[in-house]
């Protein structure tokens, strides 16, 4: 179809799904304007983002990557601070700051239904894509993208990589393979967790019929080429810093270490040699870090030997934890943790009592839709790739989430790949009866 004939098709059908997208992300980006108002611009709604914020003016005023502390970092990756240290350079430090941040953020969050739209669209038609594009209307999603945190930049960057995945399947061309590399570097800025999709992608191109070996080994050059030019000044950055590979973050090990009190088996911290199996090692193994009088060196070193002391401590939990009852410990790691986070909405904002009701019953409403489309797609032969590609994205982030801590806050980031999977449990759950009767009548043609 030319662009001509199309134009004047959306003229004809004002309610084109392409036209009530746009509409749509005007009004996410409404909705999210009106919360910053009613929560209040100068309103902050944990430690994290007063890091983020203190970290975007320290960049701002000397350039230095950091968070909390005003010394050089790697517990985070560097995109934040560089993001509200450019805002702050050019806003100040006060509510005109916060205001353009939060501003920010709520334009990406709106543009997140853009890519979340698209991919759902290669395999649904246009209204049941926009389905999945509305669920981010939910109360939930517009106030996790008025605080300042790396989920709303992430959530937009990674899904934006999941659609140019999917096209690079029937597209192994450069443009596609080269915004399928921006969008991985930009998610990457932000957090870590997007370093598992690269798998995906291998597993999902190769068992296309469009990409044959020799093209997919030149294309896997360049998009380790491109990653080279973020991974490599990075880490020598972090190298000159702290005296240790880094080539991405060292912040694990907290969140590693608060996972390992999950679970009703986790041994107690009494129970437990801190002084002998972590502190002294700990101390042996950085002793570079500290000077002739028993000091750290400097803010950076602490914050470095603290996150891999916390790292042992967790190693320690867990290797303790599974020695004594590996029954509970695989319990907790494989079923329990993960399972608590499908239904976790992650809300802290306002109105607690009718918003969190709501949104955890639009959960579980989403949950069982997930079921029926994979139920359904198996069923009807319909989806079959898509709908497999979606469980196991899904499934295999969430269980490295619950490796770590199973908070909804990580969750939260998943969350748009059950928006897709619900509305194809809901599509084909549409077309299920048109599906029996062809089934039936082919039944009827064969006896």
């Amino acid at each position: 179809m030319s662009v001509t004939s199309k134009a004047e098709g959306i003229r004809k059908n004002p309610l084109d799904s392409e036209r009530l997208l746009w509409l749509l992300i005007a009004l996410l980006f409404l909705e999210r304007l009106a919360l910053i108002l009613y929560i209040g611009v100068d309103e902050v709604s944990s430690g994290d983002d007063v890091a983020y914020i203190r970290g975007g003016i320290c960049f701002a005023r000397t350039g230095i990557i950091s968070v909390w502390e005003d010394a050089p970092t790697a517990l985070i990756m560097p995109g934040m601070p560089i993001v509200t240290g450019l805002i702050s350079r050019l806003c100040g430090e006060g509510t005109l700051y916060l205001g353009t941040v939060k501003v920010l953020w709520s334009l990406m969050g709106a543009f997140t239904a853009l890519y979340l739209y698209r991919a759902a669209r290669l395999y649904l038609p246009g209204r049941w894509a926009l389905f999945a594009a509305a669920a981010l209307l939910m109360p939930n999603r517009a106030w996790m993208d008025t605080i300042i945190s790396t989920e709303t930049p992430y959530t937009l960057f990674f899904l934006a990589n999941f659609y140019y995945m999917l096209r690079l399947r029937s597209e192994p061309e450069l443009p596609c393979l080269l915004r399928y590399t921006l969008s991985f570097l930009l998610a990457l800025f932000f957090r870590a967790n997007i370093l598992v999709m690269p798998l995906f992608a291998l597993v999902w191109v190769l068992t296309g019929r469009k990409c044959g070996v020799k093209k997919f080994a030149k294309g896997a050059l360049i998009f380790c080429a491109l990653c080279l030019v973020f991974f490599v000044p990075w880490t020598i950055r972090n190298y000159r810093i702290f005296d240790a590979f880094i080539p991405v973050s060292y912040g694990m090990g907290n969140p590693t270490l608060k996972g390992s009190y999950q679970g009703s088996t986790a041994p107690a911290d009494e129970e437990l040699d801190y002084e002998t199996n972590v502190d002294a090692i700990a101390r042996q193994r950085y002793a570079r870090y500290f000077d002739e009088n028993g000091d750290y060196l400097n803010d950076s070193c602490m914050q470095y030997v603290s996150a891999m002391t916390d790292r042992l401590r967790a190693d320690y939990r867990m290797r303790t934890w599974f020695s004594r009852d590996p029954v509970g410990f695989l319990r907790a790691y494989l079923i329990e943790k993960p399972m608590c986070m499908l239904t976790w909405v992650y809300y802290w904002g306002p109105d607690q009592p009718i918003i969190l009701p709501l949104t955890n019953f639009l959960s579980k409403v989403n949950f069982v839709l997930c079921a029926v489309g994979a139920a359904l797609s198996l069923l009807m032969k319909q989806k079959r790739g898509f709908v497999l590609l979606l469980c196991a994205v899904y499934w295999v982030n969430l269980y490295l989430i619950a490796c770590s801590y199973a908070i909804e806050r990580y969750a939260a980031l998943l969350m748009p790949f059950r928006y897709m999977l619900g509305a194809v449990g809901l599509y084909l759950l549409f077309r299920l009866p048109a599906f029996a009767v062809r089934r039936k009548a082919a039944a009827g043609a064969k006896t």
